[in-house]
């Protein structure tokens, strides 16, 4: 079992913690493109990288069909309500990804961002749905690609032990 707290991965008894590096994937609402790249990211993460999501201005409930397109794909989603961004998320992220939406994030978020330009789910049919998951999916897989295998030099790592 692993606690997750902050920016570190506590592993049982305690003893053993190692930094993680953060993708932060913001949309407007946090309902649709930004939680099912979380759970993407998190189906696939490279070893010390998770993914959070939050929106500009979050909606009270994600899209109910963001379930659904995941457990298509064998990813269950659990309990998920949007969360708005904040600065501390953007200065706790090592990456941000947005959707259109950069130019209304907190600051700093500039400096390590890259924008999708991806549609939202708005008047979209299922199958237009499932287009986007499946484009929202292969980006995740080529960003995991992209990020350093360690977020943390050796060198570091050793002098917090």
């Amino acid at each position: 079992m692993i606690i997750e707290a902050a920016s570190r991965i506590y592993l049982p008894r305690g003893r053993l913690s190692y930094p993680v590096g953060t993708v932060l994937f913001v949309c407007v609402e946090n309902t649709f493109r930004s939680v099912l790249s979380e759970a993407l990211f998190n189906s696939i993460a490279p070893s010390g990288w998770r993914a959070e999501s939050a929106g500009v201005q979050a909606a009270a409930e994600i899209n109910p069909g963001v379930p659904r397109l995941l457990r298509e794909i064998g990813i269950e989603l659990g309990p998920k309500k949007p969360r708005t961004v904040t600065p501390q998320m953007i200065a706790g992220a090592t990456r941000v990804v947005t959707f259109g939406c950069l130019d209304r994030c907190p600051i700093g978020a500039r400096e390590k961002s890259e924008d999708w330009p991806i549609p939202g789910a708005t008047d979209k049919t299922m199958d237009e749905l499932r287009a986007i998951r499946d484009e929202l999916r292969r980006r995740v897989a080529e960003l995991s690609m992209r990020l350093p295998a360690s977020v943390v030099s050796p060198t570091r790592a050793r002098a917090k032990d």
